[in-house]
């Protein structure tokens, strides 16, 4: 028994010990009064809290990414045109080639694949376009929509024609050209493409054709293609009002590499703008039909990195927003309270009647 006494009395002082270094000071109960402004203002900070908190954290989910922008060291290095289009003309009228910033064919055209299919799409198929536009109209700042659309965002999906025959009466193009980083461009004309040597190419037409340039471009991209990127023109459609069209592409492209927790890779993004007009030489629009796409490599390349923010300073962030507004909201309760009072302590002293003598 006597032991037990012992250690209640040790608790009891190591209890006042703790109290003596309190440094936060504390009012009773009895001294506390309570108004309906301070609710208000009470109420107001709570609001306040709540919007600033849910700022912030909003702005912790963002990714944190950063842009920089050096020389491209890499002017030297090969890469891939990599190039699905569909156009409205037999394969057997048409041609393509790539000629470099000095009009020399840069060959390997051979490598690309030829096959007839049908320009008309599916209605699945132009669902999905209608969905990949809509995607690309969001652009960067939704990025997380881009990646619903997967490893597929550079071709089309299966045609579903639910049994019914379709005539082929167009020429898909597809597949991937080595070319060095200079400048040059990548065409398509009407008559087959045959080389001669020591003069380049010439694309070779045998009587009357009836010209239909129309076209879609299911992906066009240089160098790898990352999975879920959306490019410029990856389902763009055009229709060529006339047989003789002219459809040119000016595409400036911006060596980029992407840096994240789990990826880092080089890749080639580009804008794109376009000229299209009909080929007339009588009223002199002089040219030829055809589609043509010019492009040019940025000596500048740009590096996105994807950062993650720290969770310390986020939650230090947090509490400073509920510290602060505490304070604040504390400190003009009383600002206020004070000077209405002094106030009214006025307007009551100037109201009183004087009293009289008797």
């Amino acid at each position: 028994m006597l032991r037990r006494l012992a250690r209640g009395d040790k608790g009891k002082q190591l209890q006042e010990i703790i109290k003596q270094v309190d440094a936060f000071p504390k009012v009773e109960d009895s001294y506390v009064t309570t108004n309906s402004f301070g609710g208000i203002v009470t109420l107001i900070c709570w609001i306040g809290i709540a919007l600033l908190l849910h700022s912030e954290i909003n702005d912790f989910l963002k990714p944190n990414v950063e842009y920089k922008y050096e020389v491209d060291q890499e002017k030297d290095s090969k890469l891939s045109i990599n190039v699905d289009m569909t156009i409205a003309m037999q394969c057997n009228l048409i041609g393509a080639d790539v000629l470099d910033i000095w009009g020399q064919d840069i060959g390997n055209t051979e490598l690309l694949k030829e096959e007839l299919v049908p320009f008309e799409l599916a209605e699945n198929q132009k669902m999905f376009l209608k969905l990949q536009g809509a995607i690309k109209g969001f652009g960067q700042a939704h990025a997380s929509l881009e990646d619903m659309m997967g490893d597929i965002s550079n071709k089309l999906v299966p045609r579903d024609d639910h049994g019914i025959e379709v005539p082929k009466d167009a020429c898909r193009i597809h597949g991937s050209i080595p070319v060095d980083k200079v400048k040059g461009n990548f065409h398509i004309l009407s008559g087959r493409s045959v080389k001669i040597a020591g003069l380049g190419h010439a694309h070779l037409q045998f009587g009357e054709v009836k010209k239909n340039f129309s076209h879609r471009i299911d992906g066009l991209t240089f160098g790898d293609r990352i999975n879920g990127m959306m490019y410029a023109l990856d389902g763009e459609h055009r229709i060529a009002p006339t047989s003789e069209y002219s459809f040119q592409y000016y595409v400036q492209i911006v060596p980029t590499k992407y840096i994240t927790k789990d990826l880092n890779v080089q890749t080639y993004q580009y804008t794109v703008q376009e000229q299209i007009r009909a080929i007339d030489h009588g009223s002199g629009s002089h040219g030829t039909a055809g589609i043509v796409i010019k492009y040019e490599f940025s000596p500048i390349a740009a590096i996105v990195q994807v950062k993650e923010k720290n969770w310390v300073i986020f939650l230090t962030r947090m509490l400073g927003v509920v510290g602060g507004i505490i304070s604040t909201s504390g400190l003009l309760n009383m600002v206020i309270t004070e000077s209405f009072d002094f106030l009214c302590g006025c307007f009551k002293k100037r109201t009183v009647p004087a009293s009289t003598g008797s």
